[in-house]
């Protein structure tokens, strides 16, 4: 009777394995055909312009006009997939006047994935080598966003013959040692992330992962669409992984080569210095958090903590982060446009006519 039962259950705990792998692989089928629909559209849209770099295909996307005389290089923040569609916005009235050219990492957004270590140099010099396969010329402009910001700090301090200006868009500030010891000592890929890429690989994510969260703030609907065509060709990806095992290493090695210089450097700060700026940066934000579907209720910070108190704290930071990270730097032009950490997509009239002017001055 008992041999009986355990039968019984080993035949059913098979149909339903046999069930799950039937499911995953007609999940992976419909993914592969969504992913060829999806780069079809990318290509109409004049998205995509692979070059080959150590071994892997890594994507420029060039826009504006490629007959001036310096090319900016658009660095994105860690995990972000779309960059050259949240950029448009802020572009667009550049565009007639500056080349635009926006590396996607490997990893990221059009490029092929890889298992290579992502330390500072290694991305440096991806980024280098894929520019020059696209046959953009220097001097270059960075424009680093959030972790692109360290990118852009080791590469000016590494290659400044190369390096006519960079733009700092709200980046990882790389302050005190103190403070970075406090930012770094926590970052590391833990099994989550690693199992969500291997769901990603399987095209599980098109089932379980909520494009809408990192779109829904975009202005257009065509924007929107191209965004969620990136989004869903791998969301998740070994490179991100590596980097985040990696981020420690990547801040210390790009601190300990920083020294003030005289290459023009923009620094736009996206917090926030004022109560009705912070509350409004706050209702912005919790706006696209249930446009996304996502709960709001469990906002970082309650709106009733907003005061001047909290407004002192903000100003405590600015001085001991963004204003050592300012001095370290040297020749630094600093705009405050108060509003969420992708402020290019949130105020992108006003980040525009920041990086117009900045740029307009390098001529």
């Amino acid at each position: 009777m008992v041999k009986k039962i355990f039968k019984i259950i080993g035949r059913i705990f098979l149909i339903l394995l046999l069930l799950l792998i039937l499911a995953i692989g007609v999940i992976f089928v419909v993914d592969k055909i969504m992913d060829s629909q999806a780069w079809d559209k990318l290509i109409q849209g004049g998205y995509v312009n692979t070059v080959s770099v150590n071994g892997h295909k890594m994507n420029v996307c060039i826009r504006g006009n490629k007959d001036a005389e310096f090319t900016v290089v658009s660095m994105e923040g860690l995990n972000s997939m779309a960059n050259v569609v949240e950029m448009e916005p802020a572009i667009e009235p550049l565009k007639d006047k500056y080349c635009f050219a926006f590396v996607d990492r490997a990893g990221y957004g059009l490029s092929e994935d890889t298992h290579e270590e992502q330390t500072v140099e290694q991305v440096v010099s991806d980024c280098r080598a894929a520019l020059e396969g696209a046959g953009l010329k220097k001097p270059y402009v960075l424009m680093g966003h959030s972790f692109g910001g360290v990118y852009s700090s080791y590469w000016e301090m590494t290659y400044p013959e190369e390096v006519k200006g960079v733009i700092y868009l709200d980046p990882t500030q790389i302050g005190s040692l103190e403070d970075i010891s406090e930012m770094t000592e926590a970052r590391h890929a833990d099994f989550m992330m690693y199992a969500t890429v291997i769901a990603s690989k399987l095209g599980l994510d098109r089932v379980f992962f909520n494009v809408k969260e990192y779109t829904v703030n975009l202005q257009t609907d065509k924007q929107k669409e191209y965004a969620e065509a990136i989004w869903g060709l791998c969301p998740r990806t070994w490179t991100v992984c590596s980097e985040e095992n990696n981020y420690a290493e990547n801040v210390r090695k790009t601190a300990e080569l920083i020294s003030p210089n005289d290459i023009p450097k923009l620094y736009i700060d996206a917090a926030a210095y004022t109560v009705e700026d912070i509350k409004a940066t706050m209702a912005y934000e919790k706006k696209i958090m249930e446009e996304a579907g996502v709960n709001s209720d469990d906002m970082s910070i309650p709106e009733s903590a907003i005061d001047e108190r909290f407004v002192e704290s903000q100003k405590s930071f600015y001085e001991r982060n963004i204003k050592t990270y300012i001095d370290k730097l040297g020749n630094v032009t600093y705009v405050n446009i108060p509003g969420n950490h992708s402020i290019f997509k949130h105020k992108p009239e006003e980040v525009s006519k920041a990086i117009g002017e900045f740029l307009d001055k390098l001529k």
